[in-house]
């Protein structure tokens, strides 16, 4: 699971908000934004919302599974920046690539060395 944290901040000049939904290309090949839901209403995530004292922003944490299809998006309104789209998470996109997993398993190799019960365990638990 991926692990997104933010702040939002739900009124007053700068406010902004999370939604999740999909990018489409249109007929003139332009990319718009198609909102699906929001993260709270959606059963798939895992959401923790957490208001400040005085309801000002909220702290935001939300679980998204591996195969979720949908894109995480914080939006900012303003009067000089009407909808600014900030991408948080996207389908597709992987923090970790194979090569960064090759690297750290060999790593834990590395420092299991001399731990005949440790490298057997790690031979099992990281056999592809």
């Amino acid at each position: 699971m991926q692990r997104i944290e933010v702040t939002t901040k739900p009124n007053g000049a700068g406010r902004n908000w999370l939604e999740v939904g999909t990018f489409e290309v249109d007929s003139l090949g332009r990319k718009q934004w198609v909102k699906k839901n929001v993260p709270h209403q959606e059963t798939k995530l895992t959401v923790d919302r957490q208001y400040s004292a005085r309801g000002e922003t909220i702290d935001w944490i939300v679980l998204i599974p591996e195969n979720y299809p949908l894109t995480l998006v914080k939006i900012t309104y303003d009067r000089l920046n009407p909808k600014d789209l900030e991408v948080l998470w996207e389908p597709g996109v992987s923090d970790q690539s194979d090569d960064s997993r090759e690297t750290k398993k060999k790593r834990a190799f590395e420092l299991a060395a001399g731990n005949a019960e440790l490298t057997s365990l790690l031979q099992e638990l990281l056999a592809d």
